[in-house]
């Protein structure tokens, strides 16, 4: 009997997994929209429906993704001290789920999340910080190439031609971020 309750358990722990990790997505998503629109109140409805759908989650990953975004609609409000609570939080929660086993992974991993939000308030050098630390943990296209945005904002040309022809490696990179990459790569070429 011990052996179908734990298996039983094991289950649903996977279940609850799948339903963070497919909210956490679609909240990051919504969240997101709002960033070309300035965060505005009359928006927040969907981003509010997934926070309530996790609030309803147990676990700490659930805990994560609702702080996460959480900080992308402060990004796109352009609330930098709201902001920068929420990254910390994220963070800590982060730090704690990695101390059990698995660091917080959705809707994105802690580095990448801070990279993509200071990238948006126009913290660049709080961008590459957290993107360099993002791509030496595992090098993702989306971390090398916010770390190539960051670079050419910072004006270290080298920097993001590196970052750029790294994420250019990569398969299955979306059309618009490999049009990108080819366009700055005739910067990389002068």
């Amino acid at each position: 009997m011990g052996m179908v309750v734990a298996a039983l358990l094991m289950v649903l722990a996977q279940d609850t997994g799948r339903d963070v990790e497919r909210v956490a997505m679609d909240g990051w998503v919504a969240a997101r929209a709002l960033a070309p629109r300035g965060g505005a109140l009359e928006l927040l409805g969907p981003v509010n429906e997934h926070l309530k759908t996790l609030d309803r989650l147990p676990g700490p990953a659930a805990r994560y993704a609702e702080v996460a975004i959480r900080a992308a609609v402060s990004a796109a409000q352009d609330e930098r001290g709201e902001l920068d609570v929420f990254l910390a939080h994220a963070r800590d929660l982060s730090a704690t789920m990695a101390l059990a086993g698995a660091a917080a992974q959705w809707p994105v991993p802690i580095d990448e999340l801070e990279g993509e939000l200071w990238l948006e308030v126009d913290r660049y050098a709080d961008a590459r910080d957290a993107f360099r630390r993002a791509t030496r943990l595992r090098p993702t296209p989306n971390a090398l190439v916010g770390l190539a945005r960051a670079s050419d904002r910072l004006g270290d040309l080298v920097g993001a031609c590196a970052a750029y022809t790294q994420a250019a490696s990569a398969a299955g990179l979306p059309a618009a971020v490999a049009i990108e990459i080819s366009l700055y790569a005739l910067k990389c070429r002068r």
